[in-house]
């Protein structure tokens, strides 16, 4: 199977916070279906190999390990897939799971420092992603009901950013009011201001 080379500070999401940790191959049991890399397994003290970790094997006496790649083992399979993992090393809080995906509770993370298995947050991740978020361009689309036009100006923007709606309706007809259909603005003296969701109003329009 493939390892990863890509590791630590080039590629955060990959599970290590700094480093390369400490690479181990094992080989796991059948039948557990599609493993995710950053899955805790345990050596099965009934073999040599490796099954998903519960809460309840992550304990002082087994022998616990970070899954490297993603794996699928196989219940048909006559030999055991192997894969690389991590016998210690430093990842990022978050990354590593349960074999059901849970969180490893404070206690948990004890124990596993005494295998040296540690765990480091990543830097101010919730400000990088909000951040992110306040400087992406949100777009703006005007509908019509076939009886007149609408236009917004301006037609995108990031967060906070005032949008002024304008309506010319069709001859027999005036501007009645604006539907918003999606993006969740709240429109007043025809103007709303910019969300973090893409935005679609429609102008509705009534004979005179």
């Amino acid at each position: 199977m493939e390892l990863y080379n890509n590791l630590g500070a080039l590629d955060p999401t990959y599970l290590l916070a700094s480093g390369t940790g400490k690479r181990i191959a094992i080989s796991l049991e059948p039948g557990n279906g599609q493993v995710k890399r950053g899955t805790l397994m345990y050596r099965k003290a009934s073999s040599v190999l490796y099954a998903p970790a519960a809460a309840a094997n992550v304990i002082a006496t087994n022998y616990v390990v970070v899954l490297g790649e993603d794996v699928d083992t196989d219940e048909s399979a006559t030999v055991a897939a192997s894969a690389m993992a991590y016998s210690a090393g430093e990842f990022l809080t978050g990354y590593v799971k349960h074999g059901d995906d849970s969180a490893i509770s404070a206690a948990e993370e004890v124990v596993l420092r005494a295998m040296g298995i540690t765990f480091k947050p990543l830097d101010n991740p919730t400000s990088a992603a909000q951040e992110a978020d306040n400087t992406a361009e949100v777009s703006v689309t005007v509908q019509n009901d076939g009886n007149g036009t609408g236009s917004a100006s301006p037609a995108s923007g990031t967060i906070g950013t005032e949008v002024t709606l304008s309506a010319t309706p069709s001859s027999d007809y005036h501007f009645k009011e604006w539907q918003v259909i999606s993006g969740g603005v709240t429109i007043v003296d025809n103007k709303f201001t910019i969300g973090n969701k893409a935005v679609t109003v429609k102008a509705i329009f009534e004979a005179d």
